[in-house]
């Protein structure tokens, strides 16, 4: 499953509710169960992903293997995230049920995993670390945008074994929407007084960086 939209991100210390505001101003509705979201992030071993983003490259990718909650025989997903200038592609398959971390380890350094998903890259590929959040999901009353607000960012580089890890002090409100409701999206973002916080901010990205400095990768 392949789908395309813009996405922007909008990124405050913990502490700091401002995003409240827009949230209230623009009448969004929560949709959805608030829920953990768990992404284990896939890169080579000179971290191409990491640099290409770094660097600002308009042309980019990222893998991720994601799940959402507890791994209780729940799906788990291998998902390709494209950047193209402003816009972001996204390729989303499923890798099966799995009964817990464990089991998913296993099979991502397994052989079958490495040939029917990972074979096709030229890349040599490797589990990097995992990152996990809460994630609350909001919608506009016209129903074109879709926002999400990620909080309680944890990562660790030992997936299961959460001893050596940190957390990120942010909180992370993304808007997501088609190509042509960038005008309405725009607008929206100007009235909120939304547009001084936006900027680009990966949380592979970010993540990596802080590890590295504390000696963790």
């Amino acid at each position: 499953m392949t789908e395309s939209r813009i996405e922007k991100k909008f990124v405050f210390f913990e502490g700091d509710d401002s995003y409240k505001y827009f949230l209230i101003s623009g009448m969004f509705k929560k949709i959805y169960f608030e829920r953990i979201v768990n992404s284990i992030y896939i890169d080579n071993e000179n971290f191409k992903n990491v640099w290409d983003n770094i660097n600002g490259f308009s042309q980019r990718s990222k893998y991720r293997i994601r799940w959402y909650n507890n791994l209780k025989n729940s799906k788990v997903f291998f998902e390709e995230k494209k950047k193209l200038n402003q816009t972001t592609f996204k390729n989303k398959n499923e890798i099966g049920p799995f009964k817990n971390e464990e089991e998913l380890m296993i099979f991502l350094n397994s052989d079958k995993f490495q040939k029917n998903f990972l074979s096709k890259y030229k890349y040599n590929l490797k589990n990097i670390l995992k990152v996990s959040y809460k994630r609350s999901y909001f919608i506009d009353p016209k129903k074109k945008i879709r926002v999400t607000l990620d909080q309680n960012i944890a990562v660790n580089k030992k997936y299961i074994n959460n001893k050596f890890g940190i957390s990120l002090d942010k909180n992370i409100i993304e808007l997501k929407y088609n190509v042509v409701d960038s005008n309405y999206c725009n607008e929206l973002i100007l009235n909120s007084k939304l547009e001084n916080r936006n900027k680009k901010y990966s949380k592979y990205v970010q993540s990596f960086v802080e590890m590295n400095e504390s000696g963790l990768i």
